[in-house]
């Protein structure tokens, strides 16, 4: 069974308005009320969120919510804060290697996600059974072999490469996310044989009232896992980056501008940048580097 944290005796699965779905320490899934001091003095609360609730004849209240381990953040349309999940142990980002073929920007900033709410990130790469996936399957693992994170290559139909990601997520929390048509869904059922089920007797319930591009639902499975599962997104931004931030979410482009000849050297067209003199040698791949200046130019147009 999975553990709670001390003054902890739920879990949230799912979150609707001021109302959620808890799965109690026992394993019971209840409705609960959410009390309004928790939107007045932070967040609200979010999926796999630990939390203290009492119960008064039958109903079923959330009294308190416990500092979280890590969460996963996206900015919302007007730029506001939005937690998509909280406590994971780990977050899966889905990404296909044809049709379509995810664009190296889209990872950066799942993975950017990830290294900000100190979420760790696992990259699986769908589709290796069609054709002509060769060429980005090498770029992919040249460009993060230097991070210390997983990278798997697998086929959702035949079954390649699964065995070593189900090993992975049979124990914790596993949140996947991806963007829309990676294969998101299909990895899923491949991984937990069942789990659609699950996810849309939780999914039902949720309808009500959620914003359907932000809402995720934790679904327990086996006896010691669970699973964070999010919507397919279309676009992605990640939010709380800052100026002084955003380099270090790009430990690689960090590295480099150590040797910058100025410490606040924005790496576009400064003299003695060590971040454009390994663009030009090589060193860097163009790709990140793109990915670094388009967050960098968005947090600018905030200012």
């Amino acid at each position: 069974m999975l553990t709670f944290p001390e003054h902890s005796n739920a879990r949230v699965a799912s979150v609707a308005r001021r109302t959620c779905l808890i799965r109690l320490h026992s394993g019971e899934v209840v409705e609960a009320v959410l009390r309004g001091k928790l939107f007045e003095d932070g967040d609200g609360v979010a999926v796999g969120d630990f939390v203290f609730a009492s119960e008064d004849s039958g109903n079923w209240t959330v009294e308190e919510l416990l500092p979280r381990a890590n969460a996963y953040l996206r900015k919302g349309l007007r730029k506001e804060k939005q937690i998509m999940f909280a406590n994971a142990d780990r977050v899966i980002i889905v990404a296909s290697l044809a049709q379509p073929k995810t664009k190296i920007a889209a990872i950066d900033r799942f993975l950017v996600a990830a290294l900000f709410g100190d979420v760790p990130p696992v990259l699986v790469l769908t589709k290796t059974d069609l054709e002509s996936h060769e060429d980005h399957l090498r770029e992919i693992k040249e460009l993060y072999s230097a991070f210390n994170f997983p990278v798997f290559a697998v086929s959702n139909l035949t079954g390649s490469g699964l065995d070593d990601v189900k090993q992975l997520v049979a124990h914790g929390v596993t949140a996947i996310i991806g963007n829309s048509g990676v294969g998101k869904s299909s990895l899923t059922n491949a991984l937990i044989p069942g789990i659609e089920l699950k996810v849309r007797e939780v999914s039902t319930w949720s309808g009500k009232g959620t914003h359907t591009t932000t809402a995720a639902l934790l679904v327990p499975f086996g006896e010691n896992a669970a699973l964070i599962d999010t919507p397919g997104m279309k676009s992605f931004v990640p939010f709380g980056l800052t100026r002084s931030n955003l380099i270090s979410l790009f430990p690689d482009v960090e590295k480099l501008a150590g040797s910058c000849r100025f410490r606040n050297c924005r790496h576009l067209a400064e003299p003695d940048c060590a971040v454009l003199e390994a663009l030009d040698d090589g060193e860097l791949p163009e790709s990140r580097f793109k990915s670094y200046h388009r967050l960098l130019s968005e947090i600018e147009e905030d200012y």
